[in-house]
């Protein structure tokens, strides 16, 4: 477990110096909220989200990188419109073979392909990345806003399978997501399980929250592997709510523990994220609150 536990918290630190060489640029956007200071799934600029995912290798894209494009959007709090995509691919019976698979994405999940772009470099191995454009519904979801004595939930199955699968077991995890948003519950923090694993994701919504968690169950026993599920941080008040829509959806929701003011990480009563861990990187993680 501790190897994974550092492999998950390496994992979440690999993209920060890129952060710091952009850090200045959300200063020249007017109306931007979430950008790369924040570095949340999502940008978010007056009520529009954005998102970009890729590029996947073909054989991945093509099976589930609109699904995983979509996610971010959801958990922002908002709802997907279109999407695009940019695919290098061998040859044109190659991208319309592709062009199937992600029109199931797309058909399935109600976020038409509206536009991208289509090459065949010589030197460029075949992939693919997309573009999602969405709408915020009430207001942006941080994934920094955890709050003393919240419980923390993981919503949805593992996004796996074909591709048909892990459509419908997604769209089943964003209806829930929706449901949640518009009935008012009070989700003070949310991010989509990818890089890094369910862990890496839980440890920087504690390290930008500044918060701690005492982990009282574990839904899945790899904690590095990417699971497409979504993590909701709400008021011990809301929990009941979230059950009764995950319920009403079918929809997995597991409660895996409760944030505290105390900088540790603790599962089943043992600490594997010391304190001074914990100081160390809420200290060296580049991360501003958003303007809101």
């Amino acid at each position: 477990m501790d190897h994974e536990v550092k492999r998950a918290i390496d994992h979440m630190l690999e993209t920060n110096p890129v952060r710091k060489v952009f850090w200045h640029m959300d200063e020249k956007v007017e109306g931007l909220t979430y950008g790369i200071r924040q570095g949340d799934d999502a940008v978010v600029v007056g009520d529009t989200v954005v998102n970009m995912e890729g590029p996947y290798p073909l054989k991945i894209g093509r099976k589930t990188g609109l699904i995983h494009t979509v996610s971010d959007i959801i958990i922002m709090g908002a709802k997907p419109l279109y999407a695009l995509d940019a695919m290098q691919v061998s040859n044109m019976a190659e991208a319309e073979e592709v062009c199937e698979d992600i029109k199931k994405q797309s058909d399935g999940l109600g976020v038409p392909i509206v536009g991208g772009n289509t090459q065949m470099e010589d030197l460029l191995l075949p992939c693919v990345s997309f573009v999602v454009v969405g709408k915020i519904i009430n207001k942006p979801i941080p994934d920094s806003g955890m709050q003393t004595g919240d419980k923390v939930f993981m919503i949805g199955e593992v996004v796996e399978g074909e591709t048909g699968e892990r459509v419908a077991r997604a769209k089943v995890k964003f209806d829930t997501v929706i449901d949640l948003v518009e009935s008012g519950t009070e989700i003070h923090a949310a991010k989509d399980c990818s890089r890094g694993g369910w862990f890496g994701n839980m440890c920087e919504m504690l390290i930008k929250s500044k918060k701690g968690i005492n982990i009282t169950s574990i839904p899945y026993a790899k904690i590095t592997r990417y699971m497409g599920t979504h993590l909701v941080s709400v008021p011990e008040t809301e929990a009941k709510k979230v059950i009764e829509i995950a319920t009403r959806h079918r929809c997995p929701a597991v409660e895996m523990g409760s944030v505290k003011d105390e900088l540790t990480v603790s599962i089943g009563g043992e600490t594997y994220v010391e304190k001074e861990k914990m100081e160390e990187l809420i200290k060296n993680f580049p991360f501003k609150k958003p303007k809101i």
